[in-house]
């Protein structure tokens, strides 16, 4: 009962801080979105032009939020930030956020969203300090020499022709 009333700081997103180019020069003039949601109630936008060098920031976003209180909330906030430019749409950061902390393995990403648009969109994970046996996964056109590992099917097989 007494959670109902409470209300709590939940982490939304880290600062977001990066650089686009295209084909190795800086792009400016993009537009950055971020869209966020959080226990599929509450919803944030906001977005940023890029600078002359491609670069780019986005502060923290943090809410007071009662949901955390209440025993159903699915206390997850999906973080989705893309890059509009010449009429397309990129995709920066796709990923789902467990929980009303902030992570430091999300705030290291976050903090170095280096992208060239002509980089393909890829699936990837990356490592869970607390846990290195649950692995966090996200997709994006971003790159990182650290920590940032790529899967895809290699193939066209459908595995799952059989159960249909």
């Amino acid at each position: 009962m007494f959670g109902l009333i409470k209300k709590f700081d939940v982490h939304m997103c880290s600062e977001v801080k990066g650089v686009i180019t295209l084909k190795g020069k800086p792009v400016e003039g993009a537009v950055i979105i971020r869209n966020l949601k959080f226990a599929h109630r509450v919803e944030k936008e906001d977005q940023v032009l890029t600078a002359a060098d491609g670069s780019f920031f986005m502060p923290e976003v943090v809410i007071d939020s009662k949901i955390p209180g209440d025993m159903f909330s699915h206390e997850v906030t999906y973080q989705y930030i893309t890059v509009l430019y010449n009429s397309s749409e990129y995709e920066l950061w796709n990923c789902e956020l467990v929980g009303i902390e902030e992570r430091n393995e999300y705030k290291e990403k976050l903090n170095s969203l280096i992208a060239d648009l002509s980089s393909q969109n890829v699936d990837f994970i990356f490592t869970n300090h607390s846990n290195k046996n649950l692995n966090f996964y996200g997709s994006t056109i971003c790159r990182w020499k650290n920590d940032f590992e790529i899967y895809e099917n290699e193939d066209d097989t459908d595995y799952f022709k059989d159960f249909r």
